[in-house]
């Protein structure tokens, strides 16, 4: 074989191998795009019976027992207020019920509320289990009904008048926690 048909047949391979290229890049994109889409439809579908989170839900002041005892009230206040609504036999809030210590509590109450437990042990346990330090909140078929918890966990920032200001269910990162108190 000559050095001319070797030239030629590097010249004519690349463009053909380019064009293949281009549209392996333009189906990945594609269908990252569904997937996007497709997880964003999960996830509003997913939240459709939360709390709105556009300001207009306003949270009345209320008491509620700590895993204490003690009385806490949760009340407007100079700082926003994260709530995290989980149960001691749930397997997502065993993994994500952490990530909470990434939030400015100078900035923030950050308040873990136990609902579905059958005990104050139990939930003691789970909170012994799970190392987690911080206000924890015994909750009750009535916050339950109020706060339209269905899963586990369940989130919600309410702002300095409790108005709910965002939420989200299931598992969230600590980067995923540190985007909804950013703003």
């Amino acid at each position: 074989m000559s050095s001319q048909s070797v030239e030629q047949s590097t010249k004519t391979s690349a463009p053909e191998q380019s064009k293949p290229l281009k549209a392996k890049l333009f189906s990945w994109t594609k269908d990252i795009v569904i997937m996007g889409v497709v997880i964003s439809a999960l996830f509003a579908w997913q939240g459709r019976n939360l709390l709105d989170d556009d300001g207009t839900v306003v949270i009345p002041e209320q008491n509620f027992v700590t895993l204490q005892g003690d009385v806490f009230s949760l009340q407007k206040s100079n700082k926003k207020t994260v709530m995290y609504f989980f149960a001691p036999w749930c397997s997502i809030c065993r993994y994500s019920i952490s990530n909470l210590s990434i939030i400015d509590e100078s900035e923030y109450n950050v308040v873990r509320v136990a609902l579905d437990y059958s005990s104050t042990e139990e939930v003691q346990q789970f909170i012994d289990g799970v190392g987690v330090s911080g206000t924890v909140l015994m909750g009750n078929n009535v916050h339950k009904d109020m706060f339209n918890i269905n899963a586990y966990p369940t989130y919600y920032v309410l702002d300095e008048a409790l108005q709910v200001v965002a939420n989200d269910m299931g598992y969230s990162s600590t980067l995923g926690l540190k985007m909804r108190t950013s703003f």
